[in-house]
């Protein structure tokens, strides 16, 4: 079965949804009796941020099962494939948002900088140290009441929220994973690689083609990438398109044909090949999988 798309007003039919604008927040027990936990896979097209507060659950992103435990902040992005698998009681808040509530204040790109929003990043969750818990979950609960009370220049207020929120968030995140060796001009690189890689994977394949944008070769970028992620750029390339191959594959009802034609391969069979080579199946058993 393909998978959906939901979209925030499909999520919470609210006042400030129908008002035209993007974003929601609520506490994810009360999100679950209203969404019935979404336990079809589904695609996002909008930012999401959960925090889990108590129970626990089990979660799919991406293809991966995640255990959800209290102390844990998950972040999804547009295009990742989602579902649950199982719940107990989980509670907490979760947030949803799209990249032009966030744009109305501050800068489209500045997302992309924040390390848990692409596919490149690593775990899509962190966990909170123990006396960092509760000055982020004080903070979902001051935007919670921000948002319920609708008083005047929320949004703004809930914009400005969010990115604190994020920028913190982003602190724990990089402490968690980042290895602190290596020099702030490397890891600027590297993290301007997979943006790059982000923005253009479907229309550049070639490592030369990124190591130009960054002004350096072809050689250095991937000597940096090896250090710094543990395999080559243009392993990241490929993992890349690979993971928006199984996304279509999974959540379109478009033939395989016309998947790789939308992923600029130059012909089906082609693409069957290089994804065989990767997955180790062909497209249509993935799909019947």
């Amino acid at each position: 079965m393909a998978t959906r798309a939901y979209n925030i007003e499909e999520l919470r039919c609210n006042s400030f949804a129908k008002g035209g604008n993007a974003f929601d927040m609520l506490r994810y027990e009360d999100f679950a009796k209203e969404s019935n936990g979404f336990s079809q896979p589904h695609r996002h097209n909008y930012y999401m941020v959960l925090l889990a507060t108590g129970g626990s659950g089990k979660q799919i992103i991406d293809f991966n099962s995640y255990e959800v435990t209290p102390g844990q902040i998950y972040f999804m992005y547009p295009g990742m494939v989602h579902a649950w698998e199982q719940e107990k009681d989980l509670q907490g808040y979760v947030i949803f948002f799209t990249a032009d509530f966030f744009a109305q204040r501050y800068h489209y790109d500045s997302l992309l900088s924040f390390p848990f929003f692409g596919m490149s990043r690593g775990l899509p969750y962190v966990d909170l140290p123990a006396h960092n818990y509760y000055e982020i979950r004080k903070l979902f609960e001051i935007m919670l009441e921000e948002y319920q009370s609708g008083g005047e220049r929320m949004q703004s207020a809930l914009r400005s929220l969010l990115n604190v929120l994020l920028i913190k968030s982003a602190r724990f995140y990089e402490a968690t994973y980042r290895n602190t060796n290596i020099e702030g001009h490397q890891d600027a690189l590297i993290r301007q690689f997979e943006e790059l890689v982000e923005k253009h994977f479907q229309e550049k394949r070639l490592v030369k083609d990124y190591a130009k944008m960054l002004h350096i070769t072809p050689n250095y970028l991937n000597i940096l990438s090896r250090e710094m992620r543990g395999k080559s750029a243009g392993t990241t390339i490929r993992e890349r398109i690979m993971l928006e191959a199984r996304r279509r594959l999974m959540h379109d009802s478009k033939t395989v044909t016309e998947i790789a034609y939308e992923l600029n391969f130059k012909d089906n069979a082609y693409f069957c090949r290089f994804f065989k080579k990767h997955e180790g199946c062909s497209p249509e058993q993935f799909r019947k999988r």
